[in-house]
């Protein structure tokens, strides 16, 4: 094996080059960023780690672990409805890795901020015997007092989701033989979901824009985990109706082969779409990529759904748990 760069040399050939168009990086030749703020906003920060065989395969492609590493934030960004400005990057090569893999990593990520207008900033590079991480901090902006969170559903208003949900779940499972639909494009739109999430920046910002109250988080541990976090921040309950779930062609071939799939539907993770609590008519206005899929309650931490044959049941971290005459 060819011996790879050392740190230095690593940043200096491959991300030097995508910090360029940033006067705030400073090229990466300091320790540090310099920016200011732009008048009348306030600044949204997220943070999310992904480690190799626990966020992402570590045989997976590095072109999609790169927009994987950059997307997933970007979707905490959109549940906040911030504008993206800027990504710190601190990335944890295993030793073994070839530069070949970091070349490839390092110019899909670059794309990548590009399509989204998001500069790199700065970051670290080390080497590591264990698994490959990545850390990634993502800087954003919106209008004062117009961030979206997760306290702000009330009794009354719409439970509503962004695009359809559980394809990312149902391609991991393709990927890892435990799904097979003897059809190979739904086999590619399920993988690819799973690899390249799409982050809902233009519904986010579409949403803080309203001026309104809604509650909104994006999903990334599943529907029925995610939801519990906006109904305790609220102090509400839900109820939700499981036919109004929005589903890909593809994730109703694998239900329709399989109706345990819904359990990965529902508590899979890694969808990265939008969960969203409002009154109707300021949801509405988000357009037909958002589907309304339930009702706030006054019943708090009391998360229920309506099965496909009208039974009602409770819906736990883990899916469905058990049903009852609620």
């Amino acid at each position: 094996m060819a011996k790879r760069s050392g740190e230095f040399e690593l940043i200096a050939r491959y991300f030097t080059p995508i910090a360029s168009r940033s006067a705030a990086s400073l090229g990466l030749t300091d320790d540090a960023a310099i920016f200011s703020q732009t008048p009348g906003t306030d600044n949204v920060v997220t943070c999310d780690a992904l480690v190799a065989d626990v966020h992402f395969r570590a045989e997976d492609d590095p072109v999609t672990v790169a927009r994987k590493v950059l997307r997933v934030n970007l979707s905490d960004l959109a549940a906040m409805g911030a504008r993206p400005v800027g990504v710190v990057l601190a990335a944890g090569y295993n030793r073994d890795l070839p530069e070949e893999w970091i070349v490839a990593f390092a110019r899909a990520f670059g794309e990548d901020c590009l399509y989204w207008q998001v500069d790199l900033l700065g970051g670290d590079t080390v080497s590591t015997p264990g698994p490959t991480f990545f850390s990634l901090t993502a800087l954003g902006e919106i209008a004062p007092g117009r961030a979206l969170k997760r306290d702000q559903a009330r009794p009354g208003d719409v439970v509503a989701v962004t695009g359809t949900l559980g394809d990312s779940a149902l391609g991991l499972a393709v990927l890892q033989n435990r799904l097979d639909l003897k059809n190979r494009s739904h086999h590619a739109f399920l993988t690819d979901r799973y690899w390249v999430p799409q982050p809902r920046l233009d519904i986010g910002m579409k949403a803080a824009a309203l001026e309104t109250r809604l509650a909104a988080m994006d999903i990334s541990d599943g529907l029925a985990g995610d939801i519990r976090k906006i109904a305790g921040a609220s102090g509400v309950g839900m109820i939700l109706q499981q036919s109004r779930i929005p589903l890909s062609d593809s994730a109703r071939a694998a239900v329709l082969q399989d109706s345990g799939n819904w359990q990965s539907i529902l508590a899979g993770g890694d969808d990265y779409e939008l969960l969203l609590c409002g009154p109707a008519a300021q949801v509405s206005r988000l357009g037909a990529d958002v589907t309304v899929i339930g009702t706030v309650t006054d019943r708090v931490d009391t998360i229920l759904m309506q099965d496909l044959n009208g039974k009602m049941a409770e819906l736990t971290k883990g899916g469905f748990d058990h049903f009852s005459n609620t």
